[in-house]
């Protein structure tokens, strides 16, 4: 007799389909819902076009729209384009326009609120107050020949969904920055004759944006990660700095911008990704050229591996090339899969905890520099000689347990261990990396960043006999899936010179 799925069973697959259907992450989660863009992300992978509208209020220093062009031009090696393309190792590859540029004679806000027109980094209250000056920036762009239609050529499945790939704001006035969900909020005018939710302009939806002051352009390249669907990666309680090998962690929007993450590329499909099985002898080619990620490690806590250092426009204050390792755990965030609670992440902050973030640096010398608000230093990064090995010991990491060990946060002997590291001249790093082989349950990826079949955890991949219905709809599941293609911050006041 054939193997047949129970009618159970095929019920509630049709009730998880639906489901995942209709399911959104919110926006600014760093991509719990990978294949979620549209009205709550901007499209992270191919050709994007992005607006810029330029702001200029009379009686401050007017904006240079020489240097601003280049800044987000092609051209510039070490501006906004360059970076998302070298970032995203060129499957991400966003053009800007700068629209005509909106001026005003005076303040647009109420100077009794925001005196000298400045508002403070993560003002919430102050944004919401200031959405008619949003809007109103938007009409004039439109008003001045402006059209936006012709910005929407990327979305949900790789083509034109009715929502602008990208829209950011850049004022003369002091700005530290934020990523906005326009949408979210509004309750006024959409320009379209109606209320609420995104605006609509020339028949397009425009439902966040992307702001940053011009003297801080370089703001923009962070807070544009928003829009992808990236949170905060500095700590906000002002213990520590948090991440700082990431554009959404702790730099000081300098010229040196650092490149993402281990992390953040492997939710924005932007690594050549490699998953550790057993002891491997491996040579780990620079990340700016290769995207090479290694993780050891499965479910919602794992270490990822990758080679960084100077050289390139980015990541130049890296003070020599070793390998980084990152210590991710996927459970710190209470709101993970939350819809429609923007607020509630503003204050939901995931590495504000320096001994158990979100994502923790691993730091060879064992000195914890980073968790102890010291600046980073040659030392950080795992170079020859170096390793990272388990804690025999199952003492959970703590300001009273100082030890670098490859031991989950709870004190859990991992298995896992990095040795024997070399260095070599050509830039490549060879590492033995150890992870059990045993139960292996992996959120696949292709090594081009694109979804494989996933996989359920030691089910075997063909049956000869029997009844395996966990086999069976995995096809299905993975045929279906891949069809959907499914800040408020505390301002840095003291910055490190």
């Amino acid at each position: 007799m054939g193997c047949q799925t129970p009618t159970v069973l095929r019920k509630l697959l049709v009730v998880s389909l639906l489901a995942a259907s209709l399911a959104h992450a919110d926006y600014m989660d760093h991509f719990v819902m990978r294949d979620d863009v549209g009205p709550r992300k901007a499209p992270y992978l191919g050709d994007a076009k992005l607006v810029l509208i330029p702001i200029e209020v009379a009686g401050f220093p007017p904006i240079d729209e020489a240097a601003l062009r280049r800044f987000f031009s092609p051209e510039d090696e070490a501006g906004f384009v360059r970076f998302y393309e070298v970032a995203s190792l060129g499957r991400y590859r966003p053009r800007v326009t700068v629209a005509p540029k909106v001026t005003y004679a005076q303040c647009p806000l109420p100077l009794d609120r925001f005196p000298g027109c400045s508002i403070a980094r993560g003002d919430l209250n102050a944004l919401t107050s200031g959405m008619d000056m949003m809007r109103e920036v938007v009409r004039k762009a439109d008003e001045a020949g402006f059209d936006f239609s012709q910005y929407d050529v990327n979305g949900r499945r790789g083509t034109a969904d009715g929502w602008i790939d990208g829209v950011m704001l850049l004022t003369n006035v002091p700005f530290g920055g934020i990523g906005f969900p326009f949408a979210y909020f509004n309750k006024g005018s959409n320009l379209n004759g109606g209320t609420a939710g995104p605006l609509v302009v020339d028949g397009v939806k425009i439902g966040h944006f992307a702001i940053a002051g011009d003297t801080d352009r370089l703001v923009m390249v962070h807070e544009f990660g928003h829009l992808l669907g990236l949170t905060d990666l500095y700590d906000e309680s002002g213990v520590y700095d948090g991440l700082n090998l990431s554009f959404m962690g702790a730099w000081l929007y300098d010229p040196n911008i650092p490149l993402p993450d281990a992390e953040t590329r492997f939710r924005l499909r932007w690594s050549t990704w490699h998953q550790v099985q057993g002891r491997q002898r491996v040579n780990i080619k620079p990340v700016e050229t290769s995207g090479e990620v290694y993780r050891l490690g499965v479910g919602d806590e794992y270490f990822l591996v990758e080679n960084r250092g100077p050289g390139g426009a980015f990541d130049r204050s890296l003070p020599e090339r070793g390998l980084a390792v990152f210590h991710v755990d996927r459970t710190i965030s209470t709101l993970k899969g939350t819809e429609g609670a923007f607020v509630e992440r503003l204050l939901d902050c995931v590495n504000c905890k320096p001994w158990h973030p979100y994502i923790r640096f691993v730091q060879a010398d064992g000195k914890f520099d980073v968790e102890k608000n010291r600046n980073f230093a040659a030392g950080d990064l795992f170079t020859t000689g170096t390793f990272l090995r388990p804690d025999a010991r199952g003492v959970a990491l703590s300001v009273d347990n100082q030890v670098n060990s490859s031991n989950f946060y709870s004190g859990a002997v991992s298995g896992l261990s990095i040795d024997d590291v070399r260095v070599n001249d050509d830039g490549s790093i060879d590492a033995t990396l150890t992870a059990p082989e045993a139960g292996q349950c992996d959120e696949r990826l292709c090594a081009d960043g694109e979804g494989c079949a996933p996989v359920t955890c030691g089910a075997p991949a063909a049956t000869t006999s029997g009844c395996s219905t966990g086999a069976a709809l995995v096809p299905v599941l993975a045929l279906l899936l891949l069809e959907q293609r499914v800040r408020g911050r505390q301002q840095r006041v003291a910055r490190r010179a």
